[in-house]
């Protein structure tokens, strides 16, 4: 089992970079293709329903010309962040499946609702890759990252603003015996079963205990993981920040995690994990639902 295809959404910002840059260290274990798409909104749907009763033909004309001048732009910006990352990192362009080892990229460009399109195209690879949204990015970058994690059906990466993605050596699980949990693992198994050590990390209480996390371990253990457990409180402290510092401890590049589970009361806890993640990653993340 390998990771072959990996969507990269960019809206030609600064965010671009850092999106790119991790698709990139996550192709390169297992000589995936990466899709970098551009996403922007249709200016004629957004603009049109909003504007006003009164406005002449040329003045609506001049609207939408600005919007769809605004739009090309960070399609230009992004297509120029694409070729510089892609000539640093000596990518091959291929715009169809071939036998060519290593990383291969193209760019595309995504015109209307970021949610839809997005989860859309999203369907169609291994892996989708976004950057954590920071206040500055607007609206679209958490549009997309919702719709990457809840509608896709695949795996998403979320990797912060301001932390380059490593090589993935180790890696720490948040395992909560969640559906969305277990779909985590799954997608997240070609780099469990090549990384040189796994940490899960649980807290016990009446929905799971330790016999139950140690049948999960060695689960993990059948496909060939280095795995072990640890277990903590989960009354106490910030989830979010204690997974994800457990996981620096432990030495792990990537934190592995259900999105969104609400369920129950332990589902819940991790559920309230996502929107923490989302907005203050400290290290890569790997989500599904």
């Amino acid at each position: 089992m390998s990771l072959k295809t990996v969507l990269a959404p960019v809206l030609g910002n600064e965010a671009d970079t850092a999106v790119l840059n991790a698709a990139c260290a996550l192709a390169k274990l297992h000589g995936a293709h990466i899709f970098v798409a551009h996403i922007h909104r249709d200016p004629r749907e957004v603009l049109v329903p909003q504007i006003g009763i009164g406005m002449s033909a040329s003045m609506i004309e001049t609207i939408i010309e600005q919007a769809e001048n605004a739009a090309n732009g960070s399609r230009v910006a992004s297509l120029a962040a694409f070729d510089r990352w892609r000539e640093a990192n000596n990518l091959l362009v291929v715009e169809k499946p071939t036998d060519t080892d290593g990383v291969s990229v193209s760019f595309e460009t995504l015109v209307g609702e970021p949610a839809t399109v997005v989860s859309r195209r999203a369907r169609m690879v291994d892996v989708i890759c976004v950057v954590a949204p920071a206040d500055s990015d607007g609206g679209d970058a958490m549009t997309i990252a919702e719709a990457a994690m809840l509608q896709s059906g695949k795996a998403t990466l979320v990797v912060p603003h301001d932390v380059t993605m490593p090589a993935i050596t180790g890696i720490a699980v948040g395992w909560n015996a969640s559906k969305e949990a277990a779909a985590a693992v799954a997608h997240a198994m070609p780099l469990l079963e090549t990384a040189d050590k796994v940490l899960v990390m649980s807290g016990i209480d009446d929905d799971l205990t330790e016999e139950q996390l140690g049948t999960f371990v060695e689960s993990l253990l059948w496909h060939g993981v280095k795995a072990t457990a640890k277990t903590f409180d989960v009354s106490s402290g910030s989830i979010s920040g204690r997974l994800q510092a457990e996981a620096r401890e432990a030495g792990a590049q990537l934190l592995v995690l259900g999105a969104y589970s609400h369920s129950r009361l332990r589902e819940s806890i991790f559920g309230g994990v996502t929107d923490d993640i989302l907005t203050a990653a400290r290290i890569p993340v790997l989500m599904a639902h």
